[in-house]
């Protein structure tokens, strides 16, 4: 994976790159309103960009709250998918999360990616539900801090 960058933005080109790759993944792939997708918390969250050889192909976005951390919006471009750049951009997060000393990191994970998030170390809690028309499960993760 020497290839592979993930890192916090640096600049508004880099948060557009990451918005262009929520729009190919989640609006367009997945058929998410366009105003769930673009929710206007883009100023309260942190933003991860992923590059993979130059090329952005992936992104997700933190936000705090309270003592807790919400992992949101992870995406990864469909041809870089089952090649374990998933998990290095989870792995990234949740040290990232655990340098700010949260209590808590959680997360909202579509049903069909549950099993990916439990081998990351993330528990399901409550029932599923919808979300943008997509079932859900909270999942999360109590942290050392």
């Amino acid at each position: 994976m020497k290839d592979l960058k993930v890192r916090l933005i640096k600049n508004k080109r880099e948060l557009d790159d990451v918005l262009k790759i929520r729009e190919i993944v989640f609006i367009k792939g997945q058929n998410c309103p366009r105003e769930c997708e673009m929710d206007g918390l883009e100023n309260e969250a942190k933003h991860v960009i992923v590059k993979y050889r130059g090329k952005t192909i992936g992104c997700a976005r933190v936000r705090f709250l309270e003592n807790k951390a919400k992992l949101e919006r992870i995406a990864l471009l469909e041809d870089y998918r089952g090649k374990g750049f998933g998990r290095e951009i989870m792995n990234y997060l949740i040290r990232y999360c655990k340098r700010k000393k949260v209590e808590e990191i959680f997360l909202h994970s579509q049903s069909y990616v549950k099993k990916f998030y439990e081998k990351c170390g993330f528990k399901p809690r409550g029932k599923p539900f919808l979300e943008a028309g997509i079932k859900h499960i909270e999942m999360r993760m109590e942290t050392d801090s």
